[in-house]
């Protein structure tokens, strides 16, 4: 029973490797016949994906054009394989586009049959291209110029801020389309973006929002540029001056003088001098808005400066006749 059993597992085991062997062959013999099948010449059609260049001058596309084409190819095997496999996108010239009648146009694709074949390699013929005719509903493009609005938010760390105002290049742009269209906008908008623990200047590309697909933007982004430093406080005591006092009227105010507390960047910071700042108080504005105080208020500061504010905001008088 047992020596059976043996000569089993033994015939077993010799059909298994048979079996191995003969799938080895015949897998061996099948990838032999793709070889020659894929060496060999073929005329097949292949569609493929075209994309328009060369359009006319201020034409613009009112609807979308076909944009696959059938090419009729003679290749081998392998090349053909991999135009149907790998997706494949030719330029199609329309340099040579012919107006029929009001807004159409048209193209004969023989007329392009040299310019897709240089887009293969030498070893595939361009033979024909289906359909024979292109058909192309050009409208009227208009232009016009609109102001570029940003999305930014700007987050400095503790200290630093920005010198002076974000430069924008360009701050203006021109956007072309349809005429309706066009005329409904009014500004073009930067992409929404966060820029995070600011300590030095930066210079950055925003890219622009497209506001309708069927308009087209003279660039694609901006450039921002902005100039940051550490700022430091800096504080004046000084006097101010009140104006429109009546002549027949003396006025005695409390303080005297008043604090001015501004922010300004460190490399600035010397140039700040009391005799860049004019405080005055108009005793003609408290009259007429009825206020039993004078209200001061800086009338001339240096461009540096920033966050500049008045202590005290409140200043209390006597006015003897």
């Amino acid at each position: 029973m047992m020596q059976n059993q043996s000569q089993n597992k033994i015939d077993s085991l010799k059909n298994n490797k048979k079996l191995r062997v003969f799938l080895f062959f015949l897998t061996m013999s099948f990838l032999f016949w793709m070889l020659i099948k894929l060496s060999e010449e073929y005329i097949e059609d292949v569609k493929i994906e075209v994309n328009y260049i060369d359009l006319p001058a201020k034409k613009l596309l009112q609807s979308e054009p076909l944009n696959e084409i059938t090419l009729t190819l003679k290749t081998r095997g392998f090349k053909l394989l991999r135009h149907k496999i790998k997706e494949k996108k030719l330029n199609y010239s329309l340099k040579e586009i012919k107006h029929l009648k009001n807004s159409v146009y048209f193209s004969e694709t023989s007329s392009n049959i040299n310019a897709l074949q240089a887009q293969f390699s030498a070893e595939t013929d361009l033979l024909k291209i289906k359909p024979d005719t292109l058909y192309f509903d050009f409208g009227k493009k208009f232009s016009k110029k609109v102001k570029v609005i940003s999305d930014i938010n700007l987050h400095f760390k503790s200290g630093f801020n920005l010198v002076n105002e974000i430069v924008f290049k360009p701050d203006y742009i021109t956007i072309s389309g349809p005429k309706g269209i066009i005329d409904s906008i009014s500004e073009v908008k930067t992409e929404a973006v966060d820029i995070e623990k600011i300590t030095e200047s930066f210079e950055k590309n925003i890219p622009l929002i497209i506001p309708d697909k069927k308009v087209s933007l003279s660039v694609d982004h901006i450039v921002i540029t902005g100039k940051v430093d550490k700022f430091t406080e800096g504080i004046f005591t000084m006097p101010f001056e009140v104006i429109n006092v009546p002549k027949t009227s003396i006025i005695s105010t409390y303080p005297k003088e008043v604090k001015i507390v501004f922010q300004v960047a460190l490399s600035d910071y010397n140039k700040v001098v009391p005799e860049s700042f004019k405080v005055i108080c108009d005793f003609k504005d408290s009259q007429n808005n009825q206020l039993d105080h004078l209200m001061p208020k800086i009338i001339e500061q240096p461009d540096i400066i920033t966050s500049v504010k008045i202590v005290p905001n409140k200043i209390e008088y006597l006015i003897k006749k």
